[in-house]
């Protein structure tokens, strides 16, 4: 195929790890154009050499998004949201509304799809239960956005230690359904990830690769999660780009475990002993359950990696590598 009659795809917030691989597997395996959208301080080295243009720039600038994704026929957000964490959830906001909604204009006036990345921790709000979906939790009637809280969030549990940053994902997905609701030709949708984990590109290591050291040294709380493999998350995002509905919300979690669960299997694939004590959450969270049976379904997605059987091959690649956080001393 011809780069020219090539879709194009572009990719904010590139420079991150899941972007990274999603954005290899897009281009080497599904034949599309790679436009990456990063900010002017990223370290480009290792997606330039997947990239087929990368727009260094501010994410924030309607203006700048939309010249940069002419042409696009679907925008994908990856901007990390943790960076930088704030104290408040409107402080949050204001951090990370800005870039969504630069994105959602551009693909609105570029006529392209919009699929923002969401978090599942904006999921298991207080009092919902113990079997998680792709639901939407609500809002407060007469909700203005600019609510210190909403009344209608609440963490629990260990899941509390990550509140301010959930409600501020819980909103800014709200943010993308007002958008999509008050503009009828948007084909904005949500992608609902889990914990990622293995291969990436460059010197990139995942979220979770860094969360296991800090579990070990007692850093780290224990909560009810999901884990998903990261060419199994790319199955996803390459069904909604090609399926995925206005509003659609695709939940992609992988297997529920807990954290202390997830990282007594990483520290034994990194030839590490499991702390005997340290946090553990209660036999009651440890009930909660992600559910993403309706997305597969739906997009005819089926996945090919568990954590047992891949999470030895994950280390062994960043021990080649020379990225191994664990048990790298």
């Amino acid at each position: 195929m011809a780069l020219s009659e090539q879709k194009s795809v572009a990719i904010m917030g590139a420079g991150s790890y899941v972007a990274g691989r999603i954005a290899q597997n897009l281009k080497e395996n599904e034949g599309y154009k790679i436009i990456a959208l990063v900010r002017p301080t990223t370290d480009v080295e290792a997606i330039s050499k997947i990239a087929d243009a990368v727009e260094k720039g501010d994410l924030s600038d309607v203006s700048f998004v939309t010249e940069a994704t002419k042409g696009c026929c679907a925008i994908i957000n990856f901007i990390n949201q943790l960076m930088p964490p704030c104290d408040t959830v409107l402080e949050q906001l204001e951090n990370d509304l800005k870039p969504i909604v630069a994105g959602l204009e551009a693909a609105l006036a570029n006529k392209a799809k919009f699929i923002h990345t969401s978090g599942n921790f904006s999921i298991p709000t207080k009092g919902a239960g113990n079997v998680f979906t792709n639901e939407l939790p609500a809002k407060p009637t007469g909700s203005t956005g600019k609510e210190e809280q909403w009344d209608t969030f609440e963490h629990e549990g260990g899941v509390a230690a990550v509140a301010t940053l959930a409600e501020a994902k819980h909103r800014q997905d709200w943010a993308v359904q007002d958008f999509v609701d008050a503009n009828p030709e948007s084909m904005a949708c949500v992608i609902i990830p889990a914990g990622v984990f293995g291969p990436s590109i460059g010197k990139k290591i995942t979220f979770w690769d860094w969360a296991a050291a800090q579990f070990l040294e007692g850093t780290f709380v224990d909560f009810p999660h999901a884990f998903i493999h990261i060419d199994d998350i790319h199955k996803v995002y390459l069904a909604v780009l090609r399926d995925g509905k206005p509003g659609g919300r695709y939940a992609a979690y992988g297997e529920s475990m807990t954290v202390r669960s997830f990282v007594a299997r990483y520290v034994e694939a990194c030839g590490v002993p499991m702390i005997e004590d340290g946090p553990k959450c209660s036999d009651h969270e440890a009930e909660r359950v992600y559910v993403d049976e309706e997305t597969r379904k739906l997009l005819g997605v089926t996945y090919s990696h568990t954590l047992e059987s891949s999470i030895d091959d994950a280390v062994s690649n960043l021990r080649e590598r020379n990225l191994l956080v664990v048990g790298a001393q």
